[in-house]
């Protein structure tokens, strides 16, 4: 069965829709500039930001050929944002206009006639099956009430039933129609248009509920059906619920069916089905079943046949998270001997370890007891737990303890049918959250350790406990997230040493930079150059030391700093009266040089070779001093008072030449910033070309600092311009971080369609 929107009111409501032509025509006019007007915003608030997303992407890619498309379309973008947002409102308009006042049936629209041929380039296939992937996504996430809304609402105006839900004037597909009209010129690549429409789908999909909802309000207040209720369709030799006695043996829903007392919708996220909502009214005028229903219903008629396409179009359906969006999908329920038969097997693995005779058994079970479906059900299970055992990102003492739960994920698929569809499945979760710690680099999944031993006993009380009720997976989902938080505890202990040293250094960082330009300000032009270096690479360290450490540090920071300008006043030109002053100070300033140098662990070369360069220079500004006694300088920045402390007074802002201040790094290949913690990267630690993961366990406040760990190796940390050359130089890379059974779902699925292709 399905729901569509009926126009008869309850006995008080306001009548359908005003009687009046004129009034319709301006309701009609009103909701179309306000569709046009909302979505073209959404166009434009997109093309403000797509630029930056299509960048990250780019960035992020490590195919060649999706690089240069992501630049291509990013230019396209910078170079036609105005240009696009107007070509969309503009094919908007038109598609709307054509889809409100065509009444045609929608197969008129959607190839050649019964009989006739025709030739389809393979680009343009590819570009159809694209928006058909777009728009899928996009209507997953629409609201059912809203969109039934729509449909009826609209329809209402020009005196039709109804719309169907694929060809109503503001559904997704005129949407991406429109977006694709827009760009057809300005981007004419299939792969740059390809990637611009994936940019705009999360910017659609996130304000069509909000755009529908206007359209419902206006309409409603508008008294175009203020009451619609859907009512309960029939298809054609099938018999209504509840209508006679005599229809007791008459089939339960499918939601019931499939579910037991969950319906299609219920299972797939979106609640009770819009019949339930708003209770069945009596028979009268109905739509044919959705699309959907009618594929499904023609293959499981060719799968209980044997054909070998349904079994890859099955595995399709079963697949995507549109066929659960459907309420009362005819999905046949489970043969109740086969649910027996696996708990026999789920009990025998309790207590012990799970192999290929455990799978052998489970394939055997579904030809003995299950259905058609029942048995393609199985072998997708199968087929998604050899991905998982493949995946070498999970350690293989967890994949052991997943491979156990297969017979219980058979059950799970069998019961509830979305297993494959929904992210959202309790099985899936539990699945999900034991395959991230497997993928853990920095987590300890030694045979024996605390996390491996806990995700052990949470098997088995699954093995022990399930038998249809799902409540156990979140149940077990709980515990194993328990066992996450005591595994980061311990992992915060173990870090605890090296990320106090990180923030030590990113302090230390942070104290040298400011130590640097305060330097920088105190020296002029005729500063010599080894005094410049000598300033930049050590004291500007002595310094940060100094401020970091606090009282403990053999030099305090004040004095530190008393210390630097001495050294530069002690180098610069004198008149023959600063001599003695000079000798006066040089006992106490090599003094203080040599603890300052100590204190960062200078080496001997060039702390000697330091020293000698200084010894000269403050010779020659002896002799010079004594040659010219009266000579006429330049002022400086620095000066020596009465009492023999040197005082700064600046003079005029030092030359940009001679200013210290520490360099911003970033890499070229990604963008540090969008590192967080918790990433998986991948390391060449010793440049032989051998990658290993690491988990990123910290990064520092201003992003100068980055800790990269594993178990048991430990930490390391890593300052920025380290991990940029790291990433630049193809020693650094991002693990693949995607889910294992979702990719595993998603490897099966994509098979299946290349077989029903060939098939076809």
């Amino acid at each position: 069965m399905s729901t569509a929107p009926t126009t008869t009111p309850d006995a008080d409501a306001p009548r359908a829709a005003p009687d009046d032509m004129r009034k319709r025509m301006e309701l009609l006019q009103d909701c179309r500039e306000l569709v046009v007007s909302r979505l073209s915003r959404v166009v434009g608030e997109a093309l403000a930001k797509m630029s930056e997303e299509l960048s990250a992407l780019a960035l992020r890619s490590r195919d060649q050929d999706e690089q240069h498309a992501l630049m291509d379309a990013v230019s396209v973008v910078r170079q036609h944002r105005t240009e696009i947002e107007l070509r969309f409102r503009r094919s908007f308009s038109e598609v709307f206009e054509r889809r409100m006042h065509d009444d045609r049936p929608a197969a008129a629209h959607d190839g050649p006639a019964p009989g006739e041929l025709a030739l389809v380039d393979d680009s343009v296939l590819q570009a159809k099956l694209a928006v058909d992937r777009l728009v899928s996504r996009a209507r997953g996430r629409l609201d059912p009430d809203e969109v039934l809304g729509v449909r009826a609402r609209l329809a209402a105006l020009l005196e039709r039933d109804w719309f169907e839900e694929e060809r109503h004037p503001a559904s997704p597909e005129a949407v991406f129609e429109a977006l694709k009209n827009a760009l057809a010129e300005l981007a004419p690549r299939a792969d740059v248009q390809t990637a611009l429409l994936d940019a705009f789908e999360p910017h659609v999909t996130a304000n069509l509920n909000t755009v529908y909802n206007t359209v419902n309000e206006r309409l409603k207040a508008g008294h175009v059906l203020p009451r619609l209720r859907p009512q309960v369709v029939v298809r054609d030799g099938q018999q209504p619920r509840g209508t006679s006695p005599e229809a007791g043996d008459a089939p339960q829903s499918a939601g019931q069916r499939a579910g037991g007392a969950q319906s299609a919708g219920q299972r797939g996220g979106a609640g009770q089905s819009a019949g339930q909502r708003a209770g069945a009214a009596g028979a009268g005028h109905a739509p044919h079943p959705h699309p959907r229903a009618r594929e499904l219903g023609s293959v499981l008629s060719l799968l209980a046949q044997g054909a070998p396409a349904a079994r890859a179009s099955a595995t399709r359906i079963l697949a995507d998270p549109e066929t659960f969006a459907v309420a009362d999908l005819p999905i046949p329920d489970v043969q109740p001997p086969l649910l027996d038969a696996l708990s026999g097997l789920q009990a025998s693995t309790v207590g012990g370890g799970a192999g290929a005779e455990l799978v052998s058994d489970i394939a055997e079970r579904a030809r003995e007891n299950g259905s058609p479906l029942d048995q393609l059900t199985v072998e997708i299970v199968s087929m998604v737990f050899d991905y998982i055992y493949a995946d070498k990102r999970l350690a293989d003492v967890i994949k052991q303890q997943l491979l156990r739960l297969q017979v219980v994920a058979v059950k799970a698929a069998l019961i509830d049918r979305s297993f494959f569809a929904r992210r959202t499945h309790p099985m899936r979760r539990l699945i999900d959250r034991i395959s991230e710690l497997a993928a853990d680099a920095d987590a300890d999944l030694g045979a024996g350790s605390p996390l491996v031993r806990g995700v052990e006993e949470v098997v088995e009380s699954v093995l022990l406990q399930f038998d249809r009720d799902f409540g156990v997976f979140e149940e077990a989902r709980e515990r194993v997230e328990s066992l996450a938080a005591d595994e980061t505890a311990r992992r915060a202990e173990r870090l605890a040493k090296v990320t106090r040293e990180a923030e030590r250094a990113e302090s230390v960082v942070h104290a040298r930079g400011l130590a640097m330009a305060r330097l920088s300000d105190r020296m002029d032009a005729e500063s010599p150059r080894f005094i410049r270096d000598f300033l930049a690479d050590w004291w500007s360290l002595v310094l940060a030391e100094a401020q970091v450490g606090g009282g403990v540090a053999p030099i305090d920071h004040a004095e530190a700093m008393a210390i630097g300008e001495s050294l530069i006043w002690s180098v610069q030109p004198k008149q023959a009266d600063e001599v003695p002053r000079l000798a006066a100070l040089l006992p106490r300033l090599i003094n203080g040089l040599m603890r300052g140098v100590r204190l960062v662990s200078m080496p001997d070369e060039r702390r000697e070779a330091f020293f000698n360069d200084l010894l000269q220079a403050h010779t020659r500004a002896i002799e010079a001093a004594k040659q010219s006694v009266a000579a006429a300088r330049r002022p400086t920045n620095l000066r020596m008072r009465p009492d023999g402390r040197i005082q700064f007074v600046p003079v005029a802002p030092p030359s940009e030449a001679v200013r210290i201040d520490p360099p911003t790094v970033e890499a070229r290949s990604i963008r540090l910033a969008e590192l967080r913690r918790g990433d998986s990267i991948e390391v060449d630690a010793n440049g032989d070309g051998q990658f290993r993961s690491y988990r990123l366990a910290w990064i520092s406040p201003a992003q100068k600092i980055f800790v990269l760990s594993r178990f048991p190796e430990g930490a390391t940390s890593l300052d920025r311009a380290q991990l940029a050359a790291m990433f630049d130089g193809g020693r650094a890379r991002f693990a693949d971080s995607g889910s294992a059974l979702d990719k595993a779902i998603e490897a099966v699925a994509a098979a299946s369609g290349a077989v029903a292709g060939a098939a076809r």
